[in-house]
């Protein structure tokens, strides 16, 4: 996450394992993919000898890209495909070779690469809201039938139980969790349009060569390209912060449950005070509340990211890659500070 160089920074909203998704190295692994992919789509259609193709797809595959170059011209292209292929086309030879890339263009490459990450980052999450929801089945299970004081509009309201509180953190949790499949499905989508979204370099054949390549990559083909319709990529960040904002929910209660006192929650940890050493800062339940509003922030970028000028937008599509990747990377680290808030409970609500 682009927060500045302060490393103590860096260590409060940051996830390594899910920023390693939107690596050079795991867009370009998925770039070889696509390409070829794409070469055995072109063998279906008759288009490559399949011996030609095989030999065409052994040197992709086996092609290490520059990528200190490719960075280095992505400020004059706007994109990293144009020197990828550059380099590409350099690295391999013999028949066939000529039909490197052939009717796709850089978006179908990055915003197929994107969709991949997309999946993995959202594997990662799943795993972690199921470990999150365990613990809080758990905490649940010790101390759910303690008495705590409901609150409303900041007032002391009715009494009732840690069960009841909890519930009300659980249930959206699950909620989110029953919709995983159903937004995998929905964001699992190949992007192939060619040139100008409608694969006319492939004539009668693009039908056959994009549902090759969909097969090969595991991805549905809707008939159709998405280039500035960005339904796909917007469900993910609209999910994603849906998440951190019911996450920053339990950071926001547990922070004011901890101004109230033992008898609604104690809790190991804590951070430290400089001035006030008798204090124990509810520093992880602060972190979920700001994750939280920043991903609302980042959402309305996306949005905004979603208005694409005519057949493709190089701008809409820019403002999409600084922002989507921050929102994933966020929800990452929401998720593994709400882990570990949880895990500090020690006792909710007063024993009976």
């Amino acid at each position: 996450m682009a927060v500045g160089e302060q490393t103590w920074t860096k260590v409060l909203f940051s996830d390594q394992e899910i920023a390693e998704q939107f690596s050079d190295h795991k867009l370009f692994a998925s770039f070889s993919r696509f390409e070829q992919a794409l070469i055995r789509g072109l063998s279906q259609a008759h288009l490559i000898d399949p011996a030609d193709a095989a030999h065409l797809i052994d040197q992709v595959a086996n092609f290490a890209p520059d990528q200190a170059a490719i960075a280095e011209a992505s400020i004059q292209d706007g994109v990293p495909v144009p020197e990828y292929l550059r380099q590409l086309r350099a690295h391999v030879s013999g028949p066939g070779s000529k039909l490197l890339h052939h009717g796709a263009t850089s978006q179908d490459l990055v915003d197929t690469a994107t969709i991949e990450t997309l999946a993995k980052t959202g594997t990662i999450l799943s795993k972690r809201l199921d470990k999150l929801l365990a613990q809080l089945a758990d905490l649940e299970t010790r101390n759910g039938e303690n008495a705590l004081q409901a609150i409303t509009r900041m007032q002391p309201a009715l009494g009732f139980t840690a069960s009841d509180r909890l519930a009300a953190w659980r249930h959206p949790l699950e909620d989110l969790r029953s919709r995983l499949p159903k937004l995998r499905e929905q964001t699992r989508i190949l992007q192939f349009g060619g040139a100008v979204g409608d694969l006319q370099a492939l004539g009668d054949k693009a039908a056959i060569i994009a549902e090759t390549l969909g097969r090969e990559l595991d991805l549905r083909w809707p008939g159709h390209s998405w280039h500035s319709a960005r339904g796909p990529v917007l469900a993910h960040a609209n999910f994603v912060s849906e998440l951190t904002g019911t996450l920053g929910k339990i950071g926001q209660d547990v922070a004011l449950m901890a101004l109230r006192g033992d008898e609604d929650i104690k809790m190991s940890g804590g951070g430290s005070s400089s001035a006030m050493p008798h204090k124990q800062n509810p520093v992880t339940a602060e972190r979920l509340v700001t994750l939280a509003r920043f991903n609302a922030t980042l959402v309305s970028g996306m949005h905004q990211a979603q208005v694409h000028e005519l057949e493709r937008s190089g701008a809409a599509w820019m403002l999409e890659w600084m922002i989507l990747p921050q929102m994933c990377e966020t929800a990452g680290a929401s998720l593994a500070a709400a882990i570990a808030l949880v895990q500090s409970i020690e006792v909710m609500g007063k024993p009976a």
